[in-house]
């Protein structure tokens, strides 16, 4: 079933005789676990949505960072939503912890540090009863030298899924290109030895090596994008000078002090426990809050399109794309709106990313749409300036007209 709700999301409305060698590939790909964190900044989402107490909320649920984040804005209900079982076995894990686990030190031995040896026992002892037998069945399952999935928290979980992996080998290729990527992390601004790694840094993606690279399709699969993506990073631009910008945003736009996602990127950890440079979820501040409200989560193995078909009217009070609308035809994207249009709320706030600066919404296809919504410029201003992991060229928030 996981498979075939990510075949037809990957072809978009093409026959499977249309659908070419890399979108199976990248179909393979995402039934995997391939975000081990969360690209899109709830913070910047809440700021965005600007929620009333109480809310209904609809969101992929991709790793559940962005879910459990949401409790934070007092919700009647966060639906997580999503094809991928790996992606909602993570979520289902981490609600299991909230549940389970004795506090908050342990919490953020498991998911924050998530390297402890001790973390097999707190599995089996304390989280594997909570899961359901899929969720249960996903963390149990070994590889081929009998490794259970479960000791990816034993060893650096950040380390691993699709993502991970390249950022690994991302880190190899600096090494190879003498970037101190430390400190382009930790040392001051103006710092010299952060001056050089930013210099070779630019000198390595303008190589002929990226460049190359940077034309592989299998490259753009490793990094969350599908085929029909790649036309609209940058609107045409050289996709190595797209990502190096889209990277030098990561780094530079915002202070590392506070921005998880830069260390993520730079050393595929968190800086620590406490209130400071985490996702919400992770603060040790929001644990109660965590725990008393997890119950409000609804974790869903569905597309999102079929889930709000299945919702009664008037339902919802915010919808969370993340940036697959960058997968879909016109088409879809006009049947997903009207769905959202039926179960929406008249106050429904609607966010989402795009890789590149523009909405589809915005264009001549999709103009019946604009009659219904409109794009909100300061709520869609305030998402892009907030949002600190920086790789997506637009933030949009849009609400009934």
């Amino acid at each position: 079933m996981s498979a075939q709700l990510i075949a037809d999301a990957v072809r978009n409305g093409r026959t499977q005789d249309e659908s070419t060698i890399w979108d199976r590939i990248y179909a393979f790909w995402l039934r995997r676990l391939v975000y081990t964190q969360i690209w899109e900044d709830p913070e910047a989402d809440l700021a965005a949505l600007q929620l009333p107490l109480g809310s209904t909320i609809v969101t992929i649920s991709c790793g559940g960072c962005n879910a459990l984040s949401y409790l934070t804005a007092q919700p009647a209900q966060v639906y997580a939503v999503d094809p991928n079982e790996a992606h909602l076995s993570l979520l289902k894990l981490k609600l299991a912890g909230v549940r389970a686990l004795s506090g908050y030190s342990e919490f953020w031995q498991f998911f924050g540090e998530a390297c402890s040896p001790a973390n097999a026992r707190l599995y089996h002892e304390r989280l594997r009863p909570l899961l359901d037998s899929q969720a249960r069945a996903y963390w149990d399952k070994r590889n081929v030298i009998g490794r259970p999935r479960h000791a990816y928290f034993t060893d650096g979980f950040y380390r691993h899924g699709v993502m991970g992996r390249f950022i690994g080998l991302a880190h190899l290729a600096a090494k190879l290109a003498r970037i101190d990527v430390r400190a382009l992390l930790l040392a001051d601004v103006d710092a010299p030895e952060r001056r050089e790694a930013l210099d070779r840094l630019h000198r390595l993606f303008r190589s002929r090596l990226v460049r190359l690279l940077t034309r592989t399709p299998a490259l753009l699969a490793s990094l969350g994008i599908p085929p029909r993506q790649r036309a609209l990073l940058g609107g045409g631009a050289p996709l190595n000078e797209v990502l190096y910008d889209r990277l030098c945003r990561l780094i530079t736009g915002h202070s590392n002090e506070t921005n998880y996602f830069a260390w993520q990127a730079l050393l595929r950890r968190y800086r620590g426990p406490g209130d400071r440079c985490l996702p919400p979820y992770l603060q040790r501040r929001r644990f109660a809050r965590m725990r008393n409200d997890a119950g409000l989560i609804i974790p869903v193995h569905a597309s999102l399109q079929q889930f709000l078909e299945g919702l009664p009217a008037r339902e919802v009070d915010a919808v969370v794309l993340l940036d697959s609308q960058d997968w879909m035809t016109h088409e879809e994207i006009r049947t997903l709106w009207d769905t959202i249009d039926r179960a929406g709320s008249d106050q429904v706030a609607v966010i989402f990313r795009t890789a590149g600066a523009d909405s589809p919404l915005e264009g001549e296809a999709l103009a019946p749409l604009r009659e219904i919504w409109r794009r909100d410029e300061e709520r869609s201003a305030v998402g892009y300036e907030l949002d600190r992991s920086g790789i997506y060229g637009g933030f949009h928030c849009y609400v009934r007209r």
